[in-house]
């Protein structure tokens, strides 16, 4: 493996005058930095700029709008011209969007009901997919408009989802509320229509460690150029892959705290390379894998800092910026890192072997 994606992280000072804040980039040198914090926010005065005029205002009458502040972020998603982000908080029991271009952050359709939020994924016309734990997939419009529901009567407790905009469906882990044999990974088409269950090639669907089978599995993502179905499998440490009829391909992942092991799997994300970022709730990390599944390196970690985390959950991607949107649940921000210095043959397995 690459000892420059392996490395352990850098706290680095820059030296200039007036001081700056410390740069914060995995791994640490002698090797290529790759992961660089840019920011982190966790209510409306972490993304608004207000004007003199707005503050002598608010002085003045009062904030003529309320502050919104994250209290348990479970998942996020990022608009295709990432300028808006889509925040599920299962705390507030609604969708928070920070519009980045106009620096508000505002409850996302504040009057429609949302049950208890988990996660939230977005399709091609920016239509806003929320699971709602109670039991349904709510389908709104990037304005705010109540589409449809999917799922529900068949939902118990769904959590993690994922869209393939490809093939146009939805993916949803699900399981029931003390229910220990109904841990499943579900696919509907983007209406609603139920097209089938996650399974192992041959034999039925249903809980367990088997190949194909579940153990309360969270969160799932799309490999958008293959189709191909990665689920957290969470309490059985490991990561399945499916293809997109369903049916198992292979799984990656064990018990333990060392490279490639996992102790509580969270959010799936995929970068522009088609490299697999694996968020650790319990390991306060994110270890990124290649495409045969390889350790390429992990950054985070548990710290009272800002750029480390604390129980991190959801993750999501932007596909041509390579910025990360990682959820901090425990502390209720976002953090927000970028890949740097990488280009697609640093995630090869020569690469992974050699370095780049």
């Amino acid at each position: 493996m690459s000892r420059a994606w392996l490395a352990m992280p850098l706290v680095a000072a820059c030296a200039s005058t007036p001081p700056k804040r410390e740069l914060v980039v995995w791994p640490s040198p002698p090797d290529v930095a790759r992961i660089r914090f840019e920011r982190a926010f966790g209510a409306t005065p972490d993304i608004e700029a207000p004007s003199f005029w707005s503050k002598l205002s608010d002085a003045l009458f009062g904030k003529s709008a309320p502050s919104v502040a994250l209290k348990q972020p479970m998942g996020v998603a990022i608009s295709d011209d990432e300028s808006r982000l889509y925040i599920a908080d299962y705390g507030l029991g609604k969708v928070v969007l920070v519009d980045f271009a106009e620096q508000k952050m505002s409850v996302f359709a504040p009057d429609e009901p949302m049950g208890k939020v988990f996660n939230v994924g977005l399709d091609h016309q920016e239509s806003v997919y929320v699971t709602d734990v109670e039991g349904v997939i709510r389908v709104f419009s990037r304005a705010g408009e109540p589409l449809r529901r999917i799922g529900a009567g068949q939902l118990k407790r769904p959590t993690g989802l994922a869209i393939d905009r490809r093939l146009g469906r939805v993916y949803v882990a699900d399981r029931a509320k003390g229910d220990p044999n109904e841990h499943r990974v579900l696919a509907y088409t983007l209406s609603g229509e139920f097209l089938f269950f996650l399974g192992p090639k041959e034999g039925e669907p249903g809980s367990g460690a088997n190949d194909g089978s579940f153990f309360f599995p969270t969160y799932v993502a799309v490999a958008p150029d293959t189709s191909e179905v990665f689920v957290a499998d969470t309490l059985n440490f490991r990561v399945q892959v499916f293809d997109s009829a369903g049916k198992f391909v292979s799984k990656f992942g064990s018990n333990g705290d060392g490279p490639g092991a996992f102790q509580r799997i969270k959010g799936l994300a995929f970068d522009a390379f088609g490299n697999l970022y694996v968020v650790d709730g319990l390991h306060s990390n994110v270890q990124i894998f290649n495409r045969t599944h390889q350790t390429l390196m992990y950054f985070g970690g548990y710290a009272k800092k800002l750029e480390y985390f604390d129980i991190p959950s959801g993750i999501t991607i932007h596909p041509k910026s390579n910025r990360i949107f990682v959820c901090n649940e425990y502390i209720a921000r976002i953090n927000v890192y970028e890949l740097i210095n990488t280009k697609p043959e640093d995630s090869t397995s020569h690469s992974a072997a050699a370095g780049p």
